[in-house]
């Protein structure tokens, strides 16, 4: 994550030191937008791109997109709450693309996993159902051993 912060007035006070100037007005991160990217000539296969990659320490991810307020640090693709049924169908695009990702890798023997994370927004928004199935999908969709490997999780306070 890259911050620029700017410096400039945007309010005044008197303090026993004089003057005082509010140095910030605001941040902005300093991300691309969008329309900056150039489009791909011709989407390479995911199989062909991990084809030549060692695979024998990957590192898992889960996003979970979801938190009950969004903290003011934030710049992850996150939303407050989630309306019946949303989170369900969340864990079920995971799930596809879990599975898309884990054929992609290839051999079983080659592929292990040295550390896995749950991240987002928090997947402690999850209901411990819902944990249990992206444990699951972490398990036995893409095969990382959670009991043999340092698993993270991101909470919030």
């Amino acid at each position: 994550m890259t911050t620029v912060t700017r410096l400039r007035p945007t309010g005044s006070a008197t303090t026993p030191q004089g003057p005082y100037q509010s140095p910030y007005q605001s941040y902005v991160y300093a991300y691309p937008h969008k329309t900056a990217y150039r489009r791909l000539p011709d989407r390479p296969a995911l199989r062909s791109l991990w084809a030549a990659e060692p695979k024998d320490a990957l590192s898992l991810y889960l996003h979970i997109p979801f938190c009950e307020v969004r903290c003011g640090f934030c710049n992850l693709f996150t939303r407050v709450g989630a309306p019946d049924g949303l989170t369900g169908a969340y864990l079920d695009a995971l799930d596809r693309q879990a599975a898309t990702v884990r054929d992609a890798l290839g051999d079983a023997e080659e592929v292990r996993f040295a550390t896995a994370a749950f991240g987002g927004g928090t997947p402690t928004f999850l209901t411990a159902a819902e944990l249990e199935r992206l444990c699951d999908i972490a398990e036995h969709r893409m095969g990382a051993d959670l009991r043999a490997v340092p698993l993270s999780v991101e909470a919030s306070p």
